[in-house]
């Protein structure tokens, strides 16, 4: 796989500095599904893009939603190294930081039943996991 990723040798920041790029990289829906997607995949494994950024029932442009990933989406996902990804085939996979995105994404499937319901509802990702904690 070619690795589109941050150099490792380049400095990583301060705790604070990780904090505010995982707030950043989380603040798209699109980066969100990738990285949930992620979470739930084997840790080698290779997800096909556009479909792996894609939120249930939602309607799409795959083509221009494959150009907004690789243009913008999945350069800031590999500069944070939550992502490795490649143009051919189309893929991505957890890169060498996932754990800080697998960490905060198992918080919260841990404690969904205590988010406030305007977190919830119209969150693909987690309107499903909230509905079968509470029945």
């Amino acid at each position: 796989m070619e690795d589109m990723e941050t150099d490792p040798s380049s400095p990583e920041g301060s705790a604070i500095d990780r904090w505010d790029q995982l707030h950043e990289v989380l603040a798209s829906q699109e980066r969100r599904m990738i990285l949930y997607s992620l979470k739930d995949a084997p840790k080698e494994r290779r997800l096909p893009l556009p479909e792996a950024a894609k939120a249930p029932d939602s309607s799409w442009d795959s083509e221009r939603a494959a150009m907004r990933l690789e243009h913008s989406h999945l350069p800031k996902l590999a500069a944070a190294g939550y992502v490795r990804w490649e143009r051919d085939p189309f893929c991505v996979q957890r890169g060498r930081h996932f754990e800080e995105v697998e960490a905060m994404f198992n918080l919260i499937d841990e404690s969904i039943d205590r988010f406030p319901k305007s977190l919830i509802t119209g969150c693909d990702i987690y309107e499903e996991l909230y509905h079968d904690v509470r029945q």
